[in-house]
């Protein structure tokens, strides 16, 4: 009985470290990952992909990694669960974005934002744009889950 127990906290430990380890070799990355649904988004400077946890992206990356391919960092979960769309305020429902509270004079200057409500992603013209259009979804009684946030300093 002890040596069946020692012998599966062997089994364990290994592989544990083969799970956590990179290697040169192909076998070595992690085969197996528990089943549990964690999903992490990660992007490889072109593709944003989801993985179902962050062993998954380890396993993928160790993979890659032997095939000399960028390798997935992870990233904000948006950048998978959003939609990206042309007209924000279309999709959110109507509701006016003149609202004399929120009036505030903003430049003309052009320096794209990219704004998410963690369902839909969209392009902002500038910051102050932004904060306008928040505004005007908060006096439009909208909930705080559909205010938005930045999601990068540049285009989506």
């Amino acid at each position: 009985m002890k040596y069946q127990a020692l012998t599966l906290f062997c089994l364990a430990l290994a592989s544990g470290i083969a799970a956590n380890s990179v290697s040169n070799n192909e076998t070595d990355c992690p085969q197996i990952c528990s089943s549990i649904y964690k999903p992490v988004c990660a992007t490889d400077g072109n593709i944003f992909k989801e993985f179902a946890s962050s062993c998954n992206l380890k396993a993928d990356n160790c993979r890659r990694q032997r095939s000399a391919l960028q390798t997935y960092s992870e990233t904000d979960a948006a950048w998978c669960s959003s939609e990206f769309v042309e007209n924000l305020h279309e999709k959110l429902g109507s509701f006016k974005l003149d609202v004399n509270e929120c009036l505030k004079p903003c430049s003309m200057i052009y320096q794209p934002i990219c704004v998410t409500n963690g369902k839909y992603r969209a392009l902002m013209s500038n910051v102050c744009a932004f904060e306008t259009f928040n505004c005007a979804l908060q006096v439009a009684g909208l909930e705080t889950t559909e205010k938005l946030r930045i999601l990068q300093n540049e285009k989506c």
